[in-house]
């Protein structure tokens, strides 16, 4: 210990409000229960309302209090005090000591300085001056976005928080964490040679195609100058052209007409040839009708059920038109013939 840290001790905890008045000489000799009110004070200035007993009447009970100040101080503020020159009580513990003053004293330090930031006029207009609404906005969405992230962290809270508890409660080994954080550097650093590497390849990729695009523009240029010249000249046979176009309106025109024509008379003929083949039919269905009551006359007359009637006219046949009366009596000759010399060769008989 050197007389410097003795007198920085005791300045600090001089400002910091201690109660009770340290001496550079209380600490020539070990003194337990000044270390232990010190330590107790501090603890308590750091972290308010922590369990520690102030029991040191004993051994075990001085070494059960150290150890809990060294573990409060080792959760709360990452800090790590050496007991045994704490149990010394001497300047060694001192030197400890020293530690947790010097971060309480920095931090009042750092509040009272910011108090007095706050305490002076701020001039609006002087802030406004450089103002940026898009910059503004930007920031915005980025707090909205740590907001949400910091949300989803919070919710995992309750998970971690078990996970720290079980890290801080166990021993810290510092060079586990040391080989951690180097591996996880040397992630990063590979990481930032990759990303550097994509970054000159795309700065590549975009030099190739800022000269594709150059090029593109200038033959796209080239090629409406072309069409241009083109639209603006006239072609020999462009007159010519233009009499076959109208010639050739002409004959559509009339090719329409025609056929137009044609499609009605096919028309016109097909429904002629469906009417004549109705009355085909029906004609034939008469012929076959009297045909039927011819021959069921000549039974019943063969049968002597019924007498000739010579006169008698089928009632088809006289309703029908001479045309018709024609067609039958055609049809029905031979039929006739057939049946009277039947009749006469039945009487003789």
């Amino acid at each position: 210990m050197s007389f410097r840290e003795l007198r920085s001790f005791t300045e600090i905890m001089r400002s910091l409000g201690y109660p009770r008045l340290i001496s550079m000489e209380n600490f020539r000799a070990p003194n337990f229960e000044l270390v232990a009110d010190c330590l107790y004070w501090l603890v308590q200035r750091y972290y308010p309302g922590c369990d520690v007993s102030d029991d040191i009447s004993t051994e075990s009970e001085r070494v059960k209090f150290l150890q809990s100040v060294a573990q409060i101080m080792l959760t709360k503020a990452r800090m790590k005090l050496n007991i045994k020159k704490l149990y010394s009580a001497d300047g060694f513990a001192v030197k400890e000591m020293l530690k947790l003053a010097s971060l309480l004293y920095k931090a009042t330090e750092k509040a009272a300085n910011d108090d007095d930031d706050n305490g002076e006029v701020v001039d609006m207009a002087q802030q406004l001056k450089g103002f940026n609404p898009k910059e503004v906005k930007t920031i915005a969405s980025e707090i909205v976005k740590s907001g949400a992230a910091l949300h989803d962290a919070i919710g995992a809270e309750q998970e971690l928080k078990e996970h720290r508890a079980r890290a801080i409660a166990g021993h810290v080994d510092t060079e586990f964490v040391e080989r951690s954080i180097n591996e996880a550097v040397a992630q990063v650093e590979d990481n930032v040679k990759t990303l550097e590497g994509q970054l000159d390849e795309l700065e590549r990729n975009e030099k190739t195609l800022d000269s594709k695009i150059e090029k593109k523009k200038q033959e796209l240029e080239r090629n409406e100058k072309r069409l241009s010249t083109l639209q603006s000249v006239r072609p020999a046979y462009m007159d010519e052209y233009e009499r076959l176009q109208g010639e050739l309106n002409v004959l559509y025109a009339s090719y329409l007409d025609k056929f137009r024509n044609l499609e009605f008379m096919e028309n016109e003929l097909e429904a002629y040839y469906q009417a004549e083949q109705e009355k085909l039919e029906a004609q034939e269905r008469r012929l076959k009708k009297m045909q039927k009551k011819m021959a069921a006359d000549e039974m019943r007359v063969l049968r002597g059920e019924a007498e000739v009637d010579e006169g008698w006219v089928p009632k088809d046949l006289a309703d029908g038109s001479d045309d018709d009366l024609e067609d039958d009596s055609e049809l029905l000759g031979g039929g006739d013939d057939d049946d009277v010399g039947g009749s006469g060769g039945g009487g003789g008989d």
